[in-house]
């Protein structure tokens, strides 16, 4: 994955034809705002949601947050539109939608490259978000995650996932279990971020919390989020406790007193400490100073 590890705990979508919300959308504190194409923008809007971002990604945006934009999926037929109409340099990552395969992966690669080339920046730093929406997605998602070095998380989509194997979205989420699990799976086999979908009661904190919770205990590192009122929820859900945050530091404070002896582990708490422990350390750390 080109370029350092990204912190995200909470992505924000906004929707792609609405330029006051677009403008309002860094005040919120999320570590990424996806601008929508596709799910969060009617048809008949489309067209004018592809300006509205161009527009809002040549003025708007400081450096942070993290930026992406949800085209429409490989099948849709818009795609090539909304990437050639909508995308500006600003953009950190694309989302793509409804993944199916790993060649969805390296055709975006090849379309990515092109834009690269006309912006003259350089090759790869283009990031992608696969989601994974359907059956086909969730079987074929360890490939997708390693369908390219461009892959810089897989995002679950319990919602669209439903909807693809026919069955109610519920609170309780059985019908999600196994494939939500199978996601985040796959995610960390590849190194890669897991990143859970949304939580659609915007005004249930208390549902919210306990969702994320919920995804957090299987593996996943950050959610999606369609309110800004949810974004402090969610950081505080995925806080590391203070144990957490001590034994993270004296990780790190071992890992590097064996390293100036010449050694490349180290030991604490009677466990062994090598690179990947450091790496989890690391990220706690980062997430603490987060707040």
């Amino acid at each position: 994955m080109p370029g350092a590890p990204w912190i995200l705990r909470s992505l924000l979508f906004v929707p792609g034809d609405r330029a006051d919300m677009i403008a309002k959308a860094t005040r919120y504190g999320a570590d990424a705002l996806i601008l929508d194409l596709e799910d969060g923008v009617a048809p008949d809007a489309k067209a004018r949601a592809r300006q509205t971002i161009a527009a809002a990604l040549e003025r708007v945006f400081p450096q942070e947050p993290i930026i992406l934009v949800r085209v429409n999926g490989m099948e849709s037929g818009l795609l090539d539109d909304d990437l050639a109409i909508a995308l500006r340099p600003r953009i950190n990552a694309v989302c793509l939608p409804k993944c199916n395969a790993p060649e969805e992966i390296q055709a975006m690669d090849a379309r990515l490259h092109l834009l690269e080339d006309r912006w003259g920046v350089s090759g790869g730093r283009i990031r992608l978000l696969p989601m994974i929406e359907t059956a086909r997605g969730v079987l074929a998602a360890p490939a997708i995650a390693r369908g390219h070095r461009r892959v810089a998380a897989l995002g679950f989509g319990a919602e669209d996932f439903t909807a693809d194997i026919g069955v109610a979205r519920t609170r309780a989420g059985g019908e999600v279990a196994y494939a939500r699990a199978a996601v985040s799976l796959a995610a960390h086999a590849a190194g890669i971020d897991a990143l859970d979908g949304i939580y659609a009661d915007f005004r249930d904190a208390d549902g919210l919390r306990a969702d994320t919770a919920s995804a957090r205990t299987l593996g996943y590192t950050g959610k999606m989020l369609i309110h800004p009122a949810q974004v402090g929820t969610v950081h505080a859900a995925f806080a590391p406790s203070a144990s957490e945050v001590e034994h993270a530091a004296r990780i790190v404070a071992a890992f590097e007193e064996a390293q100036a002896r010449g050694a490349g582990v180290a030991v604490v708490d009677g466990a062994m400490v090598d690179r990947p422990v450091v790496l989890r350390a690391q990220r706690i750390l980062a997430l603490a100073d987060r707040g």
